[in-house]
Parts: C-alpha cells; sequence; structure tokens
C-alpha cells in the first residue's frame, strides 16, 4: 500500500482542492454540498490519474532511470498494474464528473455537452502529459496545462457549477492562482534540470536554467499577488490573501536560490504547495462586510 502512495502523491493534491475551494467561494451564496464534494472529488480522481500516467509515461521513456522516488523505476510496481491503476482513476474520474454534471445542471444538455467535453478532454490531459509519442510534457507545455486546468478551468469552471455564470473578478483569482500551480511545477522542474537536460525532456526550467527558472518564479508569484490584489480592490472583498502571497513568496525566493540539494528542492516544493493552499483559505477569511 505504501508503494501506491507514494505513486498517488499526496503531497501534489492540495493543489487541486485550492482551486475548487476557491472557485466553490466566489458564489458563496449559491453554495451547494453535493456540488462541492463531487467537484473535490473529481478534481482528486483527476490529479492522481495524472500523477499514475506521469509515473508510467516517464518510466516507458527513461526519464526516471535516474531516479530514486518512482515506483515503476524502482520496480516496487509493475507496468502491468500501473496500467491498470491509471484505467480505474480515469473511469472514476469519469463517472465522478458524470454525477458531478448531473447534480449542477439537471437536463440542461448545452451545458452538460460543454462540461463533459472539458471533462473528457482534462482526463486526456492527464493522460498526454508524459504518455505517448507526442507527450506535451516533453515539448515544455506543462506550465501551460498546469495554468488552464489548475487556474482558469479549476476556478472559473468550479464557479460556473453553482450559479451558471461567470463572475469577471473571479478571473484575477483563476489567474493568481494558476501562477502559484505553476510556481510548484516550476520548482519541481527546478530540482530535475539537469536529469530532464540529460534525458531531452523540454521544461521551461530546462531552457531557462536556474537562474533564469528563479527569476520566472519570482514573476509567476509577482503576478499572483497583483491578481488577488486587482480582484480584492475591483470587487471590494478585503482579505489577508495578496500579504500571505508576499510572504510565502519573499520565504519561498529566499530558500530557492539558497537550495542546492534535492531535498532543499523538496522542502521548496511542498512549502509552496501547501502555501498556495494557505492562501486560499486564507481568502476565504473576508475582513469586513
Amino acid at each position: 500500500m505504501k508503494n501506491w502512495l507514494a505513486a498517488i502523491r499526496l503531497k501534489t493534491l492540495p493543489l487541486a482542492l485550492g482551486s475548487i475551494i476557491l472557485g466553490s467561494w466566489i458564489h458563496a451564496f449559491s453554495f451547494e454540498f453535493n456540488i462541492f464534494m463531487w467537484s473535490c472529488i473529481t478534481a482528486i480522481l483527476l490529479q492522481i490519474l495524472s500523477n499514475l500516467a506521469n509515473d508510467y509515461g516517464d518510466y516507458t521513456k527513461g526519464t526516471d532511470r535516474h531516479r530514486n522516488d518512482r515506483q515503476l523505476a524502482e520496480g516496487t510496481i509493475s507496468p502491468r498494474a500501473m496500467l491498470i491503476a491509471i484505467g480505474i482513476f480515469a473511469l472514476g474520474a469519469l463517472i465522478s464528473g458524470i454525477l458531478l454534471l448531473t447534480i449542477a445542471f439537471g437536463n440542461q444538455w448545452d451545458l452538460w455537452i460543454k462540461f463533459l467535453l472539458m471533462g473528457l478532454f482534462s482526463i486526456a490531459a492527464a493522460l498526454l502529459y508524459t504518455m505517448g509519442k507526442k507527450a506535451y510534457g516533453y515539448m515544455g507545455l506543462g506550465d501551460l496545462s498546469v495554468f488552464i486546468f489548475f487556474g482558469l478551468v479549476g476556478v472559473v469552471g468550479t464557479s460556473f457549477l453553482y450559479k451558471h455564470e461567470v463572475d469577471f473578478y473571479s478571473w484575477f483569482l483563476a489567474i493568481g492562482y494558476g501562477c502559484l500551480c505553476v510556481g510548484v511545477l516550476n520548482v519541481n522542474n527546478m530540482r530535475d534540470l539537469d536529469k530532464d537536460v540529460l534525458t531531452d525532456k523540454i521544461t521551461v526550467a530546462s531552457k531557462l536554467g536556474l537562474q533564469g527558472a528563479i527569476i520566472y518564479q519570482v514573476l509567476l508569484l509577482s503576478i499572483a499577488f497583483l491578481c488577488f490584489l486587482f480582484h480584492h480592490y475591483l470587487s471590494y472583498y478585503y482579505s489577508f490573501a495578496p500579504v500571505a502571497i508576499l510572504f510565502i513568496g519573499f520565504t519561498h525566493i529566499q530558500n530557492l536560490r539558497e537550495a542546492d540539494s534535492e531535498t532543499d528542492y523538496n522542502n521548496q516544493l511542498k512549502y509552496l504547495s501547501l502555501g498556495s493552499l494557505s492562501v486560499v483559505l486564507i481568502y476565504l477569511i473576508r475582513l469586513f462586510y
């Protein structure tokens, strides 16, 4: 069981939940627990699916041959068992998503079909990140994918499920949170930079180099701060979320500049992942009404 828990990568799940929580709070007065619950379940299943597919895809391409923290590369899980698990979680995400759409849209078939297509696209994106001959995660598109699915789709898409409309100000939250999530991926790619170069895996970090990736990280966190700040200013919604981003970002960048081992990068990966979720939770505490 511990090998499967390692393959699932529990530390990545808070990011998926963060986008659901943030999107659900936008229309707080239209909140429905069933929509929230099935949104969380679907997001978690998709994230686990992506993690398992990532393990399998990197293994088949030989990217993980230099690593000792991936289950297929270590031989603790067989490729056949991993493929079966991928199929189970893909089916689970599809069933969960259909239940979610049934609750949210009922017989509004135009919305039903549009979101079903979005869900199928999300499943395909989770699989094709590293699997297949033209895996987009190997072509430098991982950052864009994370930004779209954790930010735009995760936040704005979730908010639409409740009230069937898009709040203009929610785009600022979606962009800001998307940048935080891309920052988490960037730390992951900074950690693996040397190995990715050896295996010809293209990431933004491998193209920019270590110092360029740190500057990119500063830019991502700065955009996240400005987006949350603009949202607060324009919507008259105030919280300490922008301040939290400043504090977390400053500490994170300082530690990132001093990182010189895989453990250091893993610590920052965990720090920013949990920090991003904490920003969401702090955002929920509105200061003035």
